[in-house]
């Protein structure tokens, strides 16, 4: 297997087979960032407008908070994250990719920093597939595979906790319409999240047969039939996703904790922990969509019409959301002392990034 450097962000081997230089982004993906920009500020000066007319500033700095409830959430947002990149470490290593725990720490906070930042189309996750893949050449798809499979399992995850909190919120919505068509959808995406990786792990889409129909398809082909390959080996080890399900969980429980921890700490209506196990995998879901650079303005949108459901005042949903995606930019700051440290590696990993971007849209 190839040596592993002790540092990767500071010596990152370069590929045998360079990837084409990146092109210029085109007009429409121009325009398709500044239309999310745009809709980010939009969303954003609205709930703003919306805490300053319900007083929400003036509450913040006049009245008591709990600030070892928000200590608390701080340290369950930090071990949450952090568990997030062991999972990743597991997926990376189910595929027998050579990895260590630290560079899954580097890479995941950088990356985390990069969603935050970067509104265009090279991101977090396409850096840190970009890394694996110059630290295994011929590995390109298998490392592309990891950072997908660990989306996937993390979304699922999302959506059966989501499901599992509406069953346990009951009728405590005040709108049994909102309630029930959160209800048809969260319970339709986990089923469908349920019978596709049902699927994708059965023999039936990764055999031989299915290779060979993969293989037969033009242009992206040979890419298909490697993704059958590497979904076909967690399917031998499924105990590497067992583990990163788990880890997903885990993850989701301590963010809904985390936001219990918020809504107590500071001056807001904040809901009970069952409807708390409701609305915030419903957000964060919302927030995880690429509606807008780095969720913003989404996640904070949706929490602020999911507190307003339950009888919350107005604007106190929005005051919780900044106060997480606060508490949340502390690994943002990490993922930066990286980046400074060693940008000419990491302005190389995003040049790559930007040329696979334009090879997968």
């Amino acid at each position: 297997m190839p040596h592993q450097s002790s540092s990767p962000l500071a010596s990152a081997p370069q590929p045998s087979a360079p990837l084409a230089s990146a092109p210029v982004n085109s007009p429409h993906k121009k325009l398709l960032t500044l239309v999310k920009v745009a809709l980010a500020v939009a969303i954003l000066g609205f709930l703003l407008q919306r805490i300053q007319g319900a007083s929400g500033f003036e509450r913040l700095l006049s009245e008591p908070k709990d600030w070892w409830a928000l200590a608390l959430a701080q340290g369950l947002v930090l071990v949450a994250f952090s568990l997030s990149f062991v999972r990743w470490y597991l997926l990376v290593r189910g595929l027998d990719l050579e990895f260590h725990l630290r560079d899954a720490f580097r890479l995941g906070t950088l990356g985390f920093m990069l969603n935050q930042v970067s509104p265009g189309s090279v991101g977090g996750d396409l850096i840190k597939a970009v890394f694996i893949a110059r630290e295994q050449p011929g590995k390109r798809t298998e490392a592309v595979a990891t950072v997908l499979v660990d989306r996937v399992i993390g979304l699922y995850a999302m959506l059966l906790v989501a499901s599992l909190g509406l069953v346990l919120a009951g009728q405590t919505f005040d709108s049994a319409k909102l309630l029930s068509s959160l209800q048809t959808v969260v319970w339709s995406a986990a089923l469908c999240g349920t019978l596709g990786l049902t699927f994708v792990l059965s023999p039936l889409a990764t055999g031989k047969r299915a290779r060979a129909l993969a293989d037969r398809l033009p242009v992206i082909g040979h890419t298909v039939t490697r993704l059958i390959e590497a979904a076909d080996v967690y399917r031998s080890r499924r105990r590497y996703l067992f583990a990163g399900f788990g880890l997903a969980l885990t993850t989701h429980g301590l963010l809904i904790t985390a936001f219990w921890c918020i809504s107590h700490g500071l001056p807001v209506s904040g809901p009970t922990f069952a409807q708390n196990a409701s609305i915030v995998p419903i957000a964060l879901v919302a927030g995880a969509l690429p509606l807008t650079p780095g969720g913003l303005g989404a996640l904070e949108g949706s929490m602020e019409l999911l507190y307003t459901s339950i009888g919350a005042g107005k604007g106190d949903g929005t005051i919780a959301a900044l106060a997480y995606r606060a508490m949340t930019y502390l690994f943002a700051g990490i993922g930066a002392f990286y980046y400074f440290n060693a940008r000419k590696k990491v302005d190389e990993l995003m040049h790559d990034a930007e040329a696979l971007a334009e090879e997968t849209t």
